[in-house]
């Protein structure tokens, strides 16, 4: 997938005849959430950055937290469900007479890919999940309705696999895939950046995590 889901946005802003100074505090946000937090982001650097007046920027967006709801609602109504069909088509096309593990492994190459190449809106995400309860609420909800559709698709193809028993063990394969995929990202791009990587052999760890995991879990029911 080349591409990216910050492209996706650009190209959906572009979409809703926005002027062209609301699009340039748009970016500029994505850019200071990311990289400073959006706590620690002011709105008088947003228009700095953006090149616009205070005045302007609440003209567009009447708080802070106007401004982040207008990032993340297409990405989750619109664009992570359309790319989450891409993958899912994908899979169904190269991969849906391979076993669980191979599934689970391009899965979680594809899924890093993915995060890195929109590593802002990641960033984005991680840090609101991790400080603002009102976002987290607010994410679940747009979660749910709009990727409904897909979710249940998505339950179709794994449940073909005999290592998955049930819905309970859908539950497990994403909270499994969530926790292992962004602790490695947060470990390997925010704790310690410096540090030297295998990104394959890493990757394969993490599908070996999941895969075991998933086992170990039924076996204890």
């Amino acid at each position: 997938m080349n591409f990216s889901a910050t492209q996706a946005l650009n190209k959906w802003y572009e979409t809703q005849n926005m002027p062209s100074s609301q699009i340039k505090v748009l970016d500029a946000a994505i850019t200071l959430f990311s990289e400073n937090g959006y706590d620690k982001t002011s709105t008088n650097e947003i228009a700095k950055k953006a090149g616009v007046s205070q005045a302007v920027l609440f003209k567009y967006f009447h708080s802070k937290h106007k401004l982040l709801e207008k990032i993340l609602e297409p990405l989750f109504k619109n664009i992570v469900p359309r790319f989450t069909v891409q993958l899912l088509d994908e899979i169904l096309k190269e991969h849906q007479d391979q076993g669980l593990f191979a599934v689970l492994s391009f899965v979680t190459r594809d899924r890093f890919k993915f995060m890195v190449d929109n590593n802002e809106l990641v960033n984005i995400l991680i840090n609101v999940l991790l400080t603002d309860d009102t976002v987290k609420e607010q994410i679940k909800k747009m979660l749910v309705h709009s990727n409904f559709p897909v979710i249940i698709r998505i339950q179709k193809f794994f449940k073909r696999f005999p290592e998955i028993k049930g819905n309970e063990d859908l539950d497990n394969l994403f909270y499994l895939f969530v926790t292992q995929l962004i602790g490695y990202f947060i470990l390997r791009f925010r704790l310690l950046p410096k540090n030297t990587y295998n990104t394959d052999q890493d990757l394969a760890r993490i599908t070996s995590n999941i895969y075991n995991a998933l086992q170990a879990e039924q076996s204890r029911r």
